[in-house]
Order: structure tokens, then C-alpha cells, then sequence
């Protein structure tokens, strides 16, 4: 498999698994998601991820920073799983990350600097046990 098809693999699974986690911890239906896969580094954003009601609050004064709170508390919850399967898909672990959400534009912003590859699983399984 030549690195484009590879690099858009990547790049889809990244796609599918910040929707579901996004969707799963905020239960609304989010816009497009896009992620770009670099040699280093990966950069994912999602579009529309306020509900037409959320977006109401959030352009009023007060509801404004009530609305970053809750956003940057999904993403919390989130981090880790997405986290986890940023390193599962591109093979490396994540050395610097940062996951953020923009109520003013209705945002989320991910971008995640990649390692060295992970170790592969110890021969006989996961606890390294002889078959």
C-alpha cells in the first residue's frame, strides 16, 4: 500500500473516532470533521459541534463562558480515549497534544505531535505469557 492511501486511512479512522467520541460525550450530531496526518504531527478539527440552542447561549455575554466551560469539560472527558486511539492508528505515541474547544466559532481544535512508534506486543500476548 503506497504512504497516500495510507496517510487517507489514517486520516479517515482519526475522522470516525473523534465524531464518535465527540457525538458519544455530547449526544448531538456534530458537523464535518477533518484531520490532516503529517510525517510528525496530527491536526483534527470538527465543525458546528454547538446545537442551535448551545450557539444561542453562547452568543450572549454571560452564557458565552458557560458554554467553554461545558465544551472544554466534554473534551476533558474525551482526551484520553482520543488520545489513545491517535496513538493506536498512526503506530506512535503522542509526545505533546492539546485538544481545545472554540464557542465563538463552534470549533473543536485537536493537534498531536507524534513519538516514536509504539513497541509491539510482547511474543505469546499482551502479558508477555508463553502460548
Amino acid at each position: 500500500m503506497d504512504d497516500v492511501n495510507l496517510s487517507q486511512e489514517r486520516e479517515a479512522a482519526v475522522a470516525a473516532a473523534l465524531r464518535f467520541l465527540w457525538e458519544q460525550a455530547h449526544g448531538v450530531p456534530a458537523g464535518n470533521v477533518r484531520v490532516l496526518v503529517g510525517p510528525d504531527s496530527v491536526a483534527a478539527w470538527i465543525e458546528k459541534v454547538l446545537s442551535p440552542a448551545e450557539q444561542a447561549v453562547a452568543r450572549r455575554a454571560e452564557g458565552q463562558s458557560l458554554m467553554q466551560r461545558y465544551a472544554e469539560q466534554l473534551l476533558a472527558n474525551v482526551q484520553p480515549d482520543l488520545r489513545a486511539q491517535v496513538q493506536a492508528i498512526t503506530g506512535r505515541r503522542i509526545v505533546s497534544g492539546s485538544v481545545r474547544a472554540d464557542v465563538d466559532t463552534g470549533h473543536v481544535l485537536c493537534f498531536f505531535v507524534l513519538g516514536e512508534p509504539l513497541a509491539p506486543p510482547a511474543p505469546g500476548g499482551e502479558m508477555g505469557n508463553p502460548p
